[in-house]
């Protein structure tokens, strides 16, 4: 079965072919809004045909009159009663159309039209039927072709009216010209007549189609004005759409609640900068009149975008904001940003107060250092740092170090009157005090340092930790804010550098030595990203059979002419900086193509920091080192310090285990310099034990230090482990290190530290000095 569709694919009802006809000749149905609109449009013409048309109905009459007959004169009269239709359908249209008036309002003029146009036809005919003079004739058809020529203005071109009259009247004009004026310019004129009823109808039409793209480009606007305003008035945002000249097109309901305003008629639009300055809850918000209207003119002249704040009667402030729109127009936004500046004055606030403490941050304590210099004051600026903090989070746990700060930030702010204390970062605080004196500065240290090691007591909890205290004075020690402050660090780290508690005043010599500390540690980065570094090799002897069997790298500065630099500063500085890793492999890189490079089966110790054992990548850079020179990583034995053991043990654990995994040996440094504990040596994973040459030193001709290094010995002894005595270098210390049974020596009594190219002649001068030394060669 086959569906035949009733409609258009769209839905819409399927046209008749005459009405589509229709469309094409006429032009097609409007909405009813738009159809209002366009009838609407007639209210103009009252006027106009107001005056004309009287003037045109006497001389129809006039005409009908001469001519002297009943017809004529009746359709006259017909064509004054279609006039007075016309008349009457416009008068309607000055007045606002419903719906249901507007077809009649329509009807009425058409109809009007078509009587009019009829009974001006009857009169021509009538007047060309009796054979009136040739003057009256063309003042009848002058009038008639003006009548026809009407139906297409731009304002009531209708082409179903152009029709019309070029029907009921150019027709019967054309007939009537032709078959009654003379041969040839009767027809010729008839013809004309026709030709120029024709062209009536199409500029009609045209004229028509004019206005109906108008109204409904009038009706798009409309609509996208309707939802601009509809979106507009129910934003929560206070907004309002200005034209070029800034005068107001659109603004809603927020807008003037701020404004004070309770409604505003926009059919005459208000210059909205007038508006502003008007507005009864802005009365003292613009300040001068005059000059906010200047640049508010400006503005618009230069279609810049401007914001502004001002402030309400009741002191809300208001962010007055305009922005240009492309194409022309303004959008100007009013925003009531009070509580927006009241949470940044609080967050400004917030910045500058330890969320812990509720002291002031270190922020606020510089700028109150500028506020006293800046009022001439004389100022003590004191850095604190807590001594033990950090035993008290291991000990009693986070919790209660939060609480401790607390109680230290409390016991500064109150420990002397007119004080501004300030805590800085972790358990650091600063203390501010109006003090010219330096007696009065010291005497105040002592007291804020008695403060801080008071213990605290937290429930049955009793903890104590000390202070480091370092200060500087303004104006003896500097007269601005920054130089201020870094002097008080300096001094600050002086005296953290002590044992316990200590106070340090700043003194130029820091300074100097700080400017000299940066060119030396900018030197060291240059050093470790140029690569140049150098190493240092010395030999490690067994006495049982006096041969070298394993040598020690030691990191050395370059011998480049410039200042040296001692290899503890080398690797300190580059820990401090994340470069440990970066020094570790240039030694390396080194170290093992020089312990290739020699005959037998040399080992090669290697010192490491507890940055490389916390960082896994050593034990692939270890391997990778080892293979790229040759050497079986069975050969290289990793030295650790007992302070590099006792940060992050776990960390540090895991690493040695891995590299034990690969075969290298792990051996301790400096044994008996550090602090670590006996229990935790039992259970490192290391394979020898470096006594420190401090102990040694001395320990001959010292019987307390003697037994203290002999202790150290049989600690390893007992452990199973591999003992290596440094620093020997006197044959009395060879003879301890005898008579301790150690077994392996290093120090400058068999060879100091030498470059690469020395090497083998250190070995053998080392092992000549070891047959020298051993008891064999004695006897």
């Amino acid at each position: 079965m086959t569906v035949i569709p009733l409609g258009n694919s769209d839905g819409a009802p399927r046209k008749s072919w005459l009405r589509r006809w229709q469309d094409r000749l006429f032009g097609p149905e409007l909405p009813p809004r738009l159809m209002a609109e366009f009838t609407q449009a007639l209210g103009g013409y009252y006027t106009p045909f107001l005056i004309a048309a009287p003037g045109a109905s006497a001389v129809g009459i006039a005409i009908a009159v001469s001519v002297g007959t009943a017809l004529a004169i009746g359709f006259a009269a017909v064509g004054l009663v279609g006039a007075a239709f016309v008349l009457f359908a416009c008068r309607e249209a000055q007045r606002p159309l419903s719906a249901g008036k507007q077809p009649w309002v329509e009807a009425r003029y058409v109809l009007g039209a078509v009587i009019s146009s009829a009974g001006l036809g009857g009169v021509l005919l009538s007047v060309l039927a009796a054979d009136a003079p040739m003057v009256v004739q063309t003042i009848v058809v002058m009038m008639a072709l003006a009548v026809v020529g009407i139906a297409n203005g731009s304002g009531s071109g209708r082409p179903k009216v152009a029709a019309a009259k070029a029907l009921c009247l150019g027709v019967p004009m054309a007939a009537a010209i032709a078959v009654k004026w003379p041969w040839p310019w009767g027809p010729v004129a008839g013809a004309g007549v026709l030709i120029y009823g024709i062209l009536c109808i199409i500029i009609a039409r045209r004229s028509f189609d004019i206005q109906i793209e108008l109204l409904r480009a009038r009706e798009r606007n409309r609509a996208e004005r309707e939802r601009m305003e509809v979106a507009v008035a129910h934003m929560n945002q206070a907004m309002a759409i200005l034209d070029a000249d800034l005068r107001l097109l659109v603004i809603n309901q927020r807008a003037l609640e701020l404004l004070g305003l309770e409604s505003l008629d926009l059919a005459v639009a208000p210059d909205f900068a007038e508006l502003l300055v008007s507005a009864p809850n802005m009365a003292n918000a613009v300040g001068e009149r005059d000059e906010f209207l200047a640049r508010a003119s400006l503005l618009a002249a230069a279609r810049q975008q401007f914001n502004t704040v001002v402030r309400l009667n009741d002191k809300r402030m208001i962010d007055l904001e305009f922005v240009p729109v492309p194409g022309g127009g303004w959008v100007s936004v009013l925003r009531d940003n009070t509580s927006e500046n009241n949470a940044i004055a609080q967050l400004q606030q917030e910045l500058r107060r330890c969320p812990l403490t509720g002291l002031p941050n270190g922020r606020a304590l510089f700028e109150e250092v500028e506020r006293r210099l800046a009022d001439g004051r004389p100022v003590c600026l004191m850095m604190i740092n807590l001594d033990g903090f950090a035993l008290v989070n291991d000990q009693f746990g986070h919790a209660m170090g939060d609480r401790m700060l607390r109680r230290i930030g409390f016991r500064l702010r109150t420990a002397d009157g007119g004080l501004f204390a300030a805590k800085l970062a972790g358990d650091r605080y600063g203390v501010i005090a109006d003090i010219a004196d330096a007696g009065a500065a010291e005497a105040l240290g002592r007291r804020l340092i008695a403060t801080v090691d008071a213990p605290a007591h937290f429930d049955e909890a009793q903890v104590q930790v000390g202070a480091a205290v370092g200060y500087a004075m303004a104006p003896a020690d500097a007269g601005h804010a920054e130089p201020l402050l870094r002097a008080a660090n300096l001094a600050f780290a002086a005296a953290e550098s002590q044992r316990g508690s200590a106070l340090c005043r700043f003194q130029p010599s820091m300074l100097e030595q700080s400017v000299q500390n940066a060119g030396i540690q900018v030197r060291v980065r240059a050093a470790l990203r140029a690569g140049n570094i150098d190493v240092a090799y010395q030999p490690i002897v067994e006495l049982v059979t006096a041969k070298v069997l394993s040598v020690e790298a030691l990191v050395r500065w370059p011998n480049d002419g410039s200042e040296a630099i001692t290899a503890e500063t080398l690797a300190a500085i580059a820990d401090a900086h994340g470069q440990a890793g970066r020094l570790r492999q240039l030694v390396m890189a080194k170290a093992t193509k020089a312990v290739a490079a020699l005959p037998g089966a040399i080992n090669l110790w290697l010192n490491v920091s507890v940055l490389d054992l916390k960082d896994g990548s050593i034990v692939d850079d270890v391997a990778a080192a080892m293979a790229d020179a040759g050497l079986p990583i069975s050969r290289l034995v990793l030295e650790i310090t007992e302070t590099a053991l006792m940060t992050d043990v776990a960390a540090c654990e895991h690493t040695l285990d891995r590299l034990r995994a690969l075969g290298a040996r792990v051996a301790m440094d400096d044994f008996g310099a550090g602090f670590s504990s006996l229990d935790r040596l039992r259970r490192l994973p290391i394979n020898a034990l470096k006594i420190s040459g401090s102990l040694l030193a001395g320990a001959g001709d010292d019987p307390i230090a003697g037994r203290v290094f002999r202790l150290a010995a049989g600690l390893g002894q007992v452990m199973n482990l591999i003992v290596v005595a440094e620093g020997v270098e006197t044959s009395r210390d060879l003879d301890l290190v005898r008579f301790c049974g150690i077994q392996h020596v290093q120090g400058f009594a068999f060879s100091p530290p030498v470059a690469a190219a020395e090497l083998p002649d250190a070995i053998a001068r080392a092992e000549t000095a070891a047959h020298a030394a051993s008891p064999q060669a004695a006897h």
